[in-house]
C-alpha cells in the first residue's frame, strides 16, 4: 500500500515534472520567437552589408576616378597657365627691347636732321660768298644750291622717318601698356589656377577620407552582423540541446560567414596585416568545434554524464565567442588607428 507520505512525494513529483515541463516549454517557444527575431535582424544586416559595401566601392571608385581626372586636368591648366604667363613675360621684354631700340633710332634720326639743318645753314653761307665772288664763284654758287636742295630733301625725309618713328613710338607704347596689363593678368590667373589646383587636392583628400570613413563604417556594420550570427548560432545550439537533437545544419569555421570573410573575402583583403587577425582564427574554430561536440553528443546515449560532457561543450562554445567577440572588436581598434596614423 502506498502510504499517505508516498502519494504526497509522488504528487509533488509529478507536479515538478509538470512544472519543468511547462516551463521548458515556454524556454522553447521564447528561445523560437528569439531566434525568429535575431534572423530578421540578420537578413537585414546582410542586405545592409551587400548594399553598403557595393555602394561603398562604387562611390570610392567614383570619387577616385574623378578627383584623378580633375586633379590630372587641374594640373594641365596650371601648366598650360604657367607656359601662357612665361610667354606673356617674354613678348612684353621683347617689346621694351624693341621700344628701346626704336627710342635709338629716334635718336639717330634727330642727328641726322640736326646734320641736314647745319649743311643747309652751310650751303645758305656758300651762297652769300659765291654772289659776293660774282663770276668767278658761279660755279660753286650752283653747287652750293644743289647741296641746299639735297639738304632740304634730307630734312623733309628726316621728318616723315621721325613721324613714322613717332606713330610706332606710340602704338608700340600702347602694346607695351597692355603687355603689362596682361602680364599682370595672367600672373593672377596663374596664382587663381595655383590656389584651385590647391582646393581640389585638398577635395580630393576630403573625399578620399569620407571613403575610407565609408568603408570602416561598413566594416563595423560587418563585425556586428559577425556577432549576431555568433548569437544566433548559440541559441540554436541551445535549441538543439532542449529538442535533443540538431535544429540547423552544421557547417565548419571556412564557410560561414565569418569563416569566408576572414579566408577569402574583405578580412583577408584589408585586415590580414593587423596584429589581431590571426588571434582571431583559434576561437572561431572553437565555436564551431564545440557546436559540433554538442551535436556529437546529442546523438549518443543519454546518461549524466552525457549531460556534463554537454554542458562543458557549451562552456567552451561561450568562451570562444567571448574571444570572438573581443577580436572583432580589437581588429576595428587597430583598422582606425591604422588609418589615423600620419
Amino acid at each position: 500500500m502506498i502510504t499517505e507520505i508516498e502519494a504526497d512525494t509522488v504528487a509533488q513529483t509529478d507536479s515538478n515534472v509538470t512544472r519543468l515541463d511547462f516551463l521548458t516549454r515556454v524556454l522553447r517557444t521564447e528561445n523560437e520567437h528569439l531566434k525568429s527575431g535575431l534572423e530578421n535582424i540578420q537578413v537585414g544586416l546582410a542586405d545592409a552589408v551587400t548594399s553598403s559595401t557595393a555602394t561603398a566601392d562604387n562611390c570610392r571608385r567614383t570619387i577616385e576616378e574623378n578627383c584623378s581626372r580633375l586633379a590630372t586636368e587641374s594640373d594641365s591648366i596650371r601648366e598650360e597657365t604657367n607656359e601662357f604667363t612665361a610667354a606673356v613675360s617674354e613678348m612684353r621684354q621683347l617689346v621694351e627691347v624693341a621700344d628701346q631700340q626704336l627710342v635709338g633710332m629716334k635718336k639717330f634720326v634727330e642727328l641726322i636732321d640736326e646734320v641736314a639743318s647745319q649743311t643747309n645753314l652751310l650751303a645758305l653761307n656758300a651762297t652769300i660768298e659765291a654772289a659776293r665772288a660774282g663770276d668767278a664763284g658761279r660755279g660753286f654758287a650752283v653747287v652750293a644750291s644743289e647741296v641746299k636742295e639735297l639738304s632740304k630733301e634730307t630734312q623733309k625725309a628726316v621728318a616723315n622717318i621721325g613721324e613714322a618713328i613717332g606713330n610706332i613710338l606710340a602704338n608700340s607704347k600702347n602694346v607695351s601698356d597692355r603687355m603689362r596689363q596682361l602680364d599682370k593678368r595672367s600672373n593672377q590667373v596663374r596664382d587663381t589656377v595655383s590656389q584651385l589646383s590647391s582646393r581640389v587636392r585638398e577635395t580630393q583628400d576630403l573625399n578620399v577620407a569620407s571613403a575610407e570613413e565609408l568603408t570602416s563604417a561598413n566594416y563595423r556594420v560587418f563585425m556586428s552582423l559577425a556577432k549576431l550570427d555568433h548569437v544566433i548560432w548559440k541559441v540554436n545550439t541551445y535549441l538543439s540541446v532542449i529538442e535533443g537533437s540538431p535544429v540547423f545544419k552544421f557547417v565548419d569555421s571556412h564557410n560561414c560567414r565569418l569563416g569566408k570573410w576572414y579566408y577569402e573575402g574583405d578580412g583577408l583583403d584589408s585586415f590580414s596585416n593587423m596584429p589581431s587577425y590571426r588571434s582571431l582564427e583559434t576561437p572561431h574554430a572553437q565555436v564551431h568545434e564545440a557546436t559540433e561536440r554538442v551535436f556529437e553528443l546529442l546523438t549518443a546515449e543519454a546518461g549524466h554524464d552525457i549531460d556534463n560532457f554537454v554542458v562543458d561543450a557549451l562552456m567552451t562554445m561561450e568562451q570562444g565567442s567571448v574571444e570572438v567577440f573581443a577580436c572583432l572588436d580589437q581588429l576595428l581598434l587597430e583598422d582606425q588607428k591604422s588609418k589615423a596614423a600620419p
